[in-house]
């Protein structure tokens, strides 16, 4: 339900007319979620990695819920308070992704709990899928396209992959219909990196082949209804065959129906055969009927599970909010055995549902047990989950005339006890330091029941393990909580999961049973120690415990059993009678008096020496009856001490009594013009500037849920109205508040009804910071009822929410304010430590390097598998290879556009203008050749023939140019050598002609090198052709032997 967000945080405090170094500053608070424990409200999609054990639950306003090994849990948040369209988990990988409403790919770094990339798509994403033991996902849009999308890593980033599947090529070149929106991609089983099903939502499917690039087969067929003239829509769809070979689509009338899908890896007792290229078959392979089209009910979601046997099972939900329904879910059996009776099982929740998923827990040994559980969502976000081992030998058992009994759904909740909470309390007990071992937390929070079973270890319904106990002195935080059946329950508050340590139904000296009245006020005193707990009854009971420490078996558990009563702890038990439900309680130390204000109006105060009742007096009200607080001081009046009972009335009234005789001071009351309901009142005794101590004076605060008031104290005592402070809420009401304290500073905590939070300064009501929480929603209680959240908070600001018995919050106010032991070792989800194999995980873009061959010889060797001529023919799910070549398709356009190839052609055109000079026959080491492999697995063979050929006739007619050129300086040559023999003769020198004979010398050796290089290109050339012709036939050949050894196996 909650998440903290800081909005705004002012640098400073403005103090009218006084030193701004006084008072509490933006720098001393710093408000941040601490731990999040339990199901957060909206909860409305669920993903699981089941490599690591690890549940992901998206509620509707953004957040996310993680549930870990080990009791360990995390809430992330995202930036806009969105709802989730899909969420998937990246298998052993610590990766997360969430796609949102406004299309929006978050991806998430489990192990930072940071959002490390968000994708902006612009158009509406439909369907979404990732390619298992990979980087690579799927989305599918509402135009009938689909992209491919990468993540790199470090930091973990989204990268869109150039190869494309366009619905003209998908569908097909007949007439597109309208309703082309891809409602489900579904890689196919044991073939994932070859083929992928897509199907729309007009009802046609077809299996993608994602190496060729285009459709080999199509299913569905006309989907319309002539009888009704109406179309049904497809609204679901899994698979229901580990090898791929059959469908499952629901749709929105109700129907079910299997479709047959070719596969080259169908077990010998499918009769699915290999893909048929552009085959098309528009009858299904079987119809279930489930009752859902009778009642119109559309299939919301499916899940197939396969089981040895004739175990396999499908799950269907409905999307109807009718509970009532007995088609709501239903789990039935599937497998290639399928009998003509259905032998399905109702599952019947209190609400409808709005997802499920099926998760496995496995326990730390790998070993056969494992445990599979399915979890459910309801409309108000409660989470159900069954034994899906009973679910089977349901099944199993229908199948005979036995009459096996219906498996039981367990709602997920917090181990709170079996009544809600309607008071609390929560004390810091900062003089405490960690004196207690950290590995004995360790070993508690180990045992501690878990929300969601994700290992088998822990069993559904575990005792909650209590602390050790040895006094209140010991425990760094104490909570206590107050129930609707009356009972009392403390709890150390030291780690993030509250363990119990105490638990109270004592009602009187000798009465040890429940009251069955809801409690609704606490007051607890460490000091003596003392607690006092008030009623709706009027009952008020004062619990004196024993001289610490106390023998370490002291808990009672929360049913109700114990080896020892609380003789040792409790010393004695007094009771009390006031009029009406008890709202208020307060003590003063120094008379030991008791004030106790009511909902009618009364205020008690009683001597607890007796205990005896000093005087009782009713405070009237034309609004609102109610006694909001209570509080002792001592004021100076006309130069005398007086002793004052400050009572603070639900009508925002504030009356001073005598502490001893209970009468009125002053001239009445003082309250606002327009008064609303008072939730807080507390005096502020010494509050002013330091620089002159003759300025300080003492104030009262009022708080209600439209404004905040602070008095003068004097004046207020004095019936006289005076106010110094005032703020009034605009946007929202005010719902709670309390004021917390930071050394000798002191503060004012606002929660609102819309999950705002305000810290301001006191006396001035300055805002310091303001704070969001998130899912928060408050709603006033009923008259006679109580509220489903409480709230409270220990004296140095650490808040504390419950929201009925699905969810608990903590966090702090003040900066390095450190309440609790284990949080990291309890908000640990993931760590990269806990990696399952690296030898699983997608490899990277990198290719190892090896020996030149040539160009082409790496790439056979990868597609013959070098030597191994009797490796499997069989398809594999996810080997490195299959991943590494899938990089080399996705990294590459299948489908660029006509500028793409236009542009590709002149450059290609370009490419054949050689300059010889550039020319290097010999390759001293192979350079890129990962980018060559790249730039191969893009070629055409045609376009790659057409390049060699005219690659050879460019390099002809430039070696024939070559030769005649050759020929022709040779001639020039011996004309040249016969002047210089004239010359010679008669004395000339030869001189001045040598620098044109060097040049020339010169040139000729040049073009004898062009002319090797162009002879050695040639050659190569050739080799290069004969090699591309024979590619294709030497694929083919593998190919072709593959089938005959998987038929011959």
């Amino acid at each position: 339900m909650f998440a903290v967000k800081k909005l705004v945080e002012k640098a400073s405090i403005k103090k009218p007319g006084g030193n701004s170094s006084d008072g509490l500053k933006a720098s001393d608070v710093d408000p941040r979620l601490l731990f999040h424990n339990g199901v957060p409200s909206g909860a409305a999609n669920f993903a699981f990695d089941n490599t690591h054990m690890i549940l992901a639950i998206s509620t509707k306003d953004g957040r996310i819920k993680l549930y870990g090994k080990g009791n360990s849990q995390g809430l992330l948040e995202s930036s806009e308070p969105l709802p989730s369209k899909f969420l998937q988990f990246i298998q052993n990988q610590g990766i997360l992704i969430n796609v949102t409403s406004n299309n929006h790919i978050e991806v998430w770094d489990i192990d930072k709990k940071l959002l490390s990339d968000a994708y902006i798509v612009k158009e509406e994403i439909t369907s979404f899928a990732v390619i298992q033991h990979s980087l690579y996902m799927y989305i599918g849009y509402s135009n009938g396209n689909i992209s491919v999308l990468k993540i790199d890593q470090e930091p973990w980033h989204m990268v869109q992959m150039q190869y494309t599947i366009p619905l003209s090529a998908s569908y097909g070149d007949s007439e597109v219909p309208d309703d082309t929106v891809v409602t489900h991609i579904l890689p196919q089983p044991a073939a994932e990196s070859k083929r992928v099903l897509i199907i729309f939502r007009n009802g046609q499917i077809i299996l993608w082949d994602i190496r060729e690039s285009k459709t080999v087969f199509k299913t569905g067929g006309n989907m319309s209804q002539p009888l009704h003239s109406e179309t049904k829509k497809v609204s679901s769809a899994c698979w229901s065959c580990p090898f791929g070979s059959k469908v499952v689509v629901g749709y929105n009338n109700g129907e079910i129906f299997i479709w047959s899908i070719p596969s080259l890896n169908v077990g010998r007792d499918s009769s699915a055969s290999a893909p048929d290229h552009n085959s098309t078959q528009n009858t299904p392979l079987l119809k279930l009927n489930l009752g859902y089209k009778s009642e119109k009910i559309p299939i919301g979601s499916m899940k197939w599970i396969y089981a040895e046997g004739k175990a396999s099972r499908l799950y269907v939900m409905g999307d109807c909010d009718d509970a009532s329904s007995l088609n709501s879910l239903q789990v039935v059996l599937l497998n290639d055995n399928i009998e003509s009776r259905t032998i399905k099982l109702g599952l019947h929740l209190s609400e409808s549902c709005v997802a499920m998923e099926l998760i496995s827990a496995s326990s730390n040994e790998q070993s056969k047990h494992r445990q599979e559980s399915l979890i459910l969502i309801g409309k108000s976000g409660h989470i159900y989950q069954y034994d899906d081992g009973l679910i089977e030998r349901y099944l199993i058992q229908s199948q005979s005339k036995s009459s096996p009994s219906l498996p039981k759904e367990v709602t997920v909740k917090l181990p709170f006890a079996d009544s809600s909470i309607t008071t609390s309390k929560f004390i810091s007990n900062t003089t405490n330091i960690l004196n207690i071992e950290e590995e004995y937390y360790r070993e508690l929070i180990k045992n501690y029941p878990p929300l969601i079973t994700v290992e088998t270890n822990q069993k559904d319904g575990s005792t909650l393990s209590s602390a050790k106990f040895t006094g209140f002195s010991k425990v760094q935080n104490l909570y206590i909580t107050g129930h609707s059946n009356g009972a009392l329950n403390f709890w150390d508050a030291s780690c993030p999961l509250f363990i119990p340590i105490l638990q109270l139904k004592q009602q009187s000296e000798n009465d040890f049973s429940l009251s069955g009245i809801p409690l609704t006020a606490l007051f607890f005193d460490s000091t003596y120690p003392l607690l006092v707990s008030g009623d709706q009854s009027g009952t008020v009971r004062l619990f004196r415990f024993k001289p610490e420490p106390y023998t370490t078996n002291s808990f009672m558990s929360l049913t109700g059993s114990s080896k020892k009563g609380t003789d040792h702890i409790i010393q004695s038990v007094k009771v009390l009678k006031t009029n009406g439900a008890v709202l208020s309680m307060n003590i003063n130390h120094s008379s030991t008096h008791l004030a106790i204000g009511s909902d009618q109006g009364h205020v008690s105060v009683f001597s607890m020496d007796g205990p005896t009742l000093l005087y009782q007096k009713n405070i009237a009200s034309e609004i609102s009856a109610g006694i909001v607080d209570l509080q002792f001081l001592t004021c100076s009046l006309q130069g005398f001490e007086k002793n004052i009972l400050a009572v603070g009335t639900k009508d925002s009234s504030i009356f001073a009594l005598d502490t001893e005789t209970g009468n009125t001071l002053g001239n009445g009351s003082v309250h606002p013009k327009k008064p609303s309901r008072a939730l807080f009142m507390q005096v502020l005794e010494g509050q002013g500037n330091s620089e002159d101590a003759t300025t300080k004076q003492s104030y009262i605060l009022l708080c209600s849920e439209k404004a905040l008031y602070v008095y003068s104290l004097v004046h207020a005592v004095q019936g006289t109205k005076k106010v110094l402070y005032k703020k009034k809420f605009h946007s929202s009401s005010c719902c709670w508040a309390s004021t917390f304290h930071s050394n000798n500073d002191i503060g004012l905590m606002l929660l609102f009804t819309n999950g705002k939070v305000e810290l301001r300064s006191l006396p001035e009501l300055s805002l310091i910071v303001e704070t969001s929480i998130r899912g928060f929603n408050y709603s006033p209680p009923k008259l006679g009822s109580f509220s489903d959240i409480q709230m409270c908070c220990s004296s140095r600001g650490d808040l504390v929410l419950v929201s009925g018995d699905q969810e608990i919050l903590v966090f702090s106010t003040l900066v390095q304010s450190k309440i609790f032991r284990l949080l990291d070792f309890v908000s640990t989800i993931y760590s990269k430590e806990r990696m399952t194999s690296q030898e699983e995980l997608v490899p990277s873009q990198a290719i190892h390097k090896e020996k030149k061959k040539g160009i082409f010889s790496s790439v056979i060797k990868d597609l013959t598998g070098g030597k191994e001529k009797h490796a499997p023919i069989a398809e594999t799910e996810d080997s490195k290879e299959s991943i590494q070549e899938l990089s080399v398709i996705f990294s590459n356009p299948n489908f660029p556009s006509e500028t793409d190839n236009n542009d590709n052609l002149t450059a290609d055109e370009d490419d054949l203008d050689l300059n010889i000079d550039d020319i290097d026959i010999d390759d001293h080491e192979e350079k890129h050749r990962e980018q060559n492999k790249l730039g191969l697995g893009a070629l055409n063979k045609k376009k790659l023939a057409g390049k060699f050929h005219a690659l050879k006739g460019k390099l002809k007619e430039m070696k024939g140019n070559i030769h005649k050129t050759s020929a022709k300086e040779d001639q020039q040559e011996e004309q040249a050598g016969t002047v210089d023999q004239i010359k010679k003769k008669y004395g000339f020198s030869s001189y001045s002609c040598s620098n044109e004979t060097s040049a020339a010398k010169l040139s000729e050796s040049k073009l004898r090198d062009n002319l090797n290089k162009l002879q050695g290109i040639n050659v190569k050339t050739t080799e290069m052709q004969d090699t591309a012709k024979s590619f294709s036939s030497l694929a083919n050949q593998v190919l072709r032997t593959a089938e005959q050894d998987r038929r011959s196996s």
